[in-house]
């Protein structure tokens, strides 16, 4: 039993190869079948057919192209730190200014006492000569001051241009183009003062 099993197989084998054998002949080899064409000669007189061109072999397909591999990506580099500010020096401070003194204040000019006003009813020889020493410091005229002025005197009542005045007169050094003069000028006092001054020849105001 045990020997006749292996040369049943041997035999199968065999006749498997025989029968087998052209059909797996191509795939084992890689060569093709090559059909025998049988053609008929031609008789005489007929031109000969040309002979059928032999299938030419299929091409092996070319293998696929292996793709190329990916470039692998560099590191990205790690941004450098931001360096810190120095720091700010606080200012120095500000001096503070030494206040000045305060000005010593001036003290007050003494006012001028008023003249004591003189009444309005007839005034006396003094409160005439007083009334025109007044009129000329205020330079009521303009035509002498009150240093040109030698002597000083109170006159008569007179009436100008229908108004009654008390009278006074003051004699005053003058440059004239005679030489140095003593010229007199008339003052007309109503009601405690001096209204105008006139010369005492012509009548006329003293600017």
């Amino acid at each position: 039993m045990n020997v006749v099993f292996p040369i049943f197989c041997v035999v199968a084998a065999g006749a498997a190869g025989y029968f087998l054998e052209p059909t797996l002949r191509p795939t084992l080899t890689g060569r093709t079948k090559v059909e025998l064409v049988v053609r008929e000669l031609p008789d005489e007189g007929e031109t000969p057919a040309e002979p059928t061109p032999a299938p030419k072999p299929t091409p092996k397909p070319e293998p696929a192209p292996t793709p190329k591999p990916e470039p692998t990506p560099e590191p990205t580099p790690e941004p450098a730190p931001t360096p810190e500010p120095a720091p700010t020096p606080e200012p120095a401070p500000t001096p503070t200014p030494t206040p000045e003194p305060a000005p010593t204040p001036e003290p007050a000019p003494t006012p001028t006492p008023e003249p004591t006003p003189v009444a309005a009813a007839t005034l006396s020889a003094d409160d005439i000569v007083k009334v025109m020493q007044e009129s000329i410091r205020e330079k009521q005229v303009k035509e002498f001051t009150y240093e040109q002025v030698l002597g000083w005197k109170a006159g008569e009542e007179e009436e100008v241009d229908g108004v009654k005045y008390q009278t006074g007169q003051a004699a005053y050094k003058a440059e004239t183009i005679f030489g140095i003069k003593t010229i007199q000028a008339k003052a007309l006092i109503k009601e405690g003062k001096v209204s105008k001054w006139i010369w005492p020849n012509s009548g006329m105001e003293i600017k």
